[in-house]
């Protein structure tokens, strides 16, 4: 046992009081994330059952909650002289639980995930960042950011950008414009018209869409 290790166990019994063997170093074996419970090995020999991860074993208890790496070192704490426990100090975090009211907060290695009633929610990982509430959704990833508000969609990328709404899309729309115009005749006294004498530039301006719109 490190030098800290005994530093704090010692420290704890002075708080509790008493003599006899109230913190004691345990390895976590087991994790109940449903229970917040969790189990301990003493010394490679004795097992404890159902140590307190938060103050009483009760899945609905808010406030914090954490969950202790499989395998790591904890301080186990005893309440009062009973042979219930609880873990009391850790040595390494694989979760962290916060619920208060209607929010929901839960943080592991790997990701962060917060939820807010029944619409709003937030999820990071190293990979993107997504908002969401019942109507739109914000999502932010690598290379782009992208925005759903129902059937409508807008994205930002390293492509370009893309409007669209339902089956329509704002660079198909202006292509078919800048296709049209491309296409003009009118009527005249003699006879229909020739096509627009700067057919060119619409070319060019169609030509140049893809150099910022992507869809």
């Amino acid at each position: 046992m490190s030098k800290e290790m005994e530093e704090l166990r010692r420290k704890l019994r002075g708080c509790i009081g008493g003599d006899g063997d109230t913190v004691f170093p345990a390895v976590v074996t087991e994790v109940n994330e449903e229970e917040f419970t969790c189990t301990v090995r003493r010394d490679d020999q004795v097992d404890y059952y159902d140590v307190r991860l938060r103050g009483l074993v009760n899945a609905e208890l808010q406030g914090f909650a954490f969950i202790p790496k499989l395998q790591s070192t904890v301080l186990a704490c005893r309440i009062g002289k009973s042979n219930e426990l609880f873990v009391c100090m850790f040595t390494e975090i694989d979760k962290v639980y916060f619920t208060d009211n209607d929010w929901e907060v839960v943080i592991d290695t790997d990701k962060l995930d917060a939820k807010k009633g029944e619409n709003i929610t937030v999820h990071v990982d190293a990979e993107k960042l997504e908002v969401t509430n019942s109507d739109v959704k914000v999502l932010h990833e690598a290379d782009a950011l992208t925005v759903t508000a129902g059937s409508t969609t807008v994205k930002a990328s390293t492509s370009g950008v893309t409007i669209t709404r339902g089956g329509s899309g704002l660079k198909k729309t202006l292509e078919q414009m800048l296709d049209g115009i491309c296409a003009l005749t009118v009527p005249t006294a003699v006879g229909p018209s020739g096509v627009p004498i700067n057919m060119a530039t619409f070319q060019q301006i169609k030509a140049d869409l893809p150099n910022y719109m992507e869809g």
